[in-house]
């Protein structure tokens, strides 16, 4: 090889190729991951820890008045609650349900179960008509008859909440007598082992 080949060679070995730019990293960037990492792991402690004590359902944001499109409820523990769970062939309870729950205590099974029996789509604004030209309402399906109650108004029966409180009362004052699907047994086929 001659020696002008070899020079042409070693000088192009030498000549520097095209270098891609080097970005630069501020120290700003680095921060700012960290905070946003921060961030996330404190949100997902943040709502491991509530979604283990409350229990959350989705509701239409528009009735009459606007609500809150998210149902909180506190979570039943016990074992009400878990056979309230196994008649429903393990499907978690509700925000609604866990609200029942709460409410009846021991009772819990045989009220969820009428309720389902009463109203299987579990609706808030629902309503039934009866052979007698009265009408059931709402989410335990309280009867009209009881409007003449001081202080009860329809639109009370059409909220959840305002509803179950008054199932509840009425349970306390007559137990489970009120409700058709409880007098003829219908509401059994909705408990896993009555």
């Amino acid at each position: 090889m001659s020696a002008q080949i070899k020079r042409s060679l070693h000088i192009a070995a030498k000549r520097p190729g095209r270098r891609r730019p080097v970005r630069s990293q501020s120290p700003l960037s680095g921060a700012v991951g960290w905070c946003l990492l921060l961030i996330t792991v404190s949100a997902g402690l943040a709502l491991a820890v509530v979604s283990d004590r409350y229990t959350f359902s989705l509701q239409s944001p528009v009735r009459i008045h606007f609500q809150s499109p998210l149902v909180i409820a506190s979570k039943t523990t016990g074992e009400e609650a878990a056979a309230a769970q196994a008649d429903q062939a393990g499907r978690r309870l509700t925000a609604y349900q866990q609200y029942a729950c709460n409410k009846f205590g021991s009772a819990c099974r045989e009220a969820l179960a009428i309720q389902r029996a009463e109203n299987p789509k579990g609706a808030c604004e629902i309503y039934h008509y009866n052979s007698d030209g009265t009408l059931d309402w709402g989410y335990f399906q309280i009867n009209t008859v009881h409007l003449t109650r001081v202080g009860l108004n329809l639109r009370d029966l059409l909220d959840c909440r305002a509803n179950i409180d008054f199932a509840y009362q009425l349970y306390q004052e007559r137990g489970f007598q009120p409700w058709s699907t409880y007098n003829n047994g219908a509401y059994r086929r909705f408990l896993r082992n009555p």
